[in-house]
C-alpha cells in the first residue's frame, strides 16, 4: 500500500497531507517529501503548492499578520520571530494588540536554541492555517 493511500482515499486528505507537512520539522518532511516524489510526483507537488511555510507570515499583509499575532501565545510568536530581521520585529510590535506589545517585546529581545525557534515557526504555521479555515487569513487557502 503506498504512502499517499490514506490521504487520497480520505475527502479531506489533501488538506492533511498539506497541513502534516506544514507541521512537520525540515528533515523529516523532507524525507516525506521524497518518498512521494517517487511514489506520487503529481500529487506531491500539487501538495507542496499549497504548503505553508514561515516565509508566508512573514509576507502577510498586516490585517491578517495582526489576526496571527492576537490568535497565538506571545512568547511562541516572540521565539518565531526572534531572527527576523529588525524591520519585521517593529512590524510585529506595531501590528500587535496593545495588550501584548510589553510581551512581546520581552520574548524578542530574549536567547533562545534554534529548536525552541523552529518549533515557534511551525506552531505560527498551525495557527495561520487554522484562521485561514476560518477565513481570517487568505494565503494559499487549501482547494476543498
Amino acid at each position: 500500500m503506498s504512502v499517499y493511500a490514506r490521504f487520497k482515499r480520505n475527502p479531506d486528505g489533501f488538506r492533511n497531507l498539506v497541513e502534516l507537512l506544514e507541521t512537520t520539522p525540515q528533515v523529516r518532511r523532507q524525507k516525506m517529501i521524497d518518498v512521494g516524489m517517487q511514489e506520487d510526483p503529481d500529487y506531491t507537488m500539487k501538495a507542496l503548492e499549497f504548503t505553508l511555510n514561515f516565509t508566508d507570515i512573514i509576507n502577510l499583509p498586516e490585517m491578517e499578520l495582526a489576526e496571527l499575532i492576537a490568535a497565538a501565545p506571545p512568547r511562541t510568536t516572540g521565539y518565531a520571530f526572534l531572527q527576523a530581521p529588525e524591520a519585521m520585529k517593529l512590524r510585529v510590535l506595531q501590528v500587535a494588540p496593545p495588550r501584548l506589545r510589553a510581551d512581546l517585546k520581552d520574548y524578542l529581545s530574549v536567547t533562545v536554541g534554534p529548536r525552541e525557534i523552529g518549533g515557534a515557526q511551525l506552531k505560527m504555521v498551525e495557527i495561520t492555517r487554522q484562521l485561514e479555515r476560518k477565513g481570517l487569513v487568505k494565503t494559499k487557502k487549501i482547494p476543498a
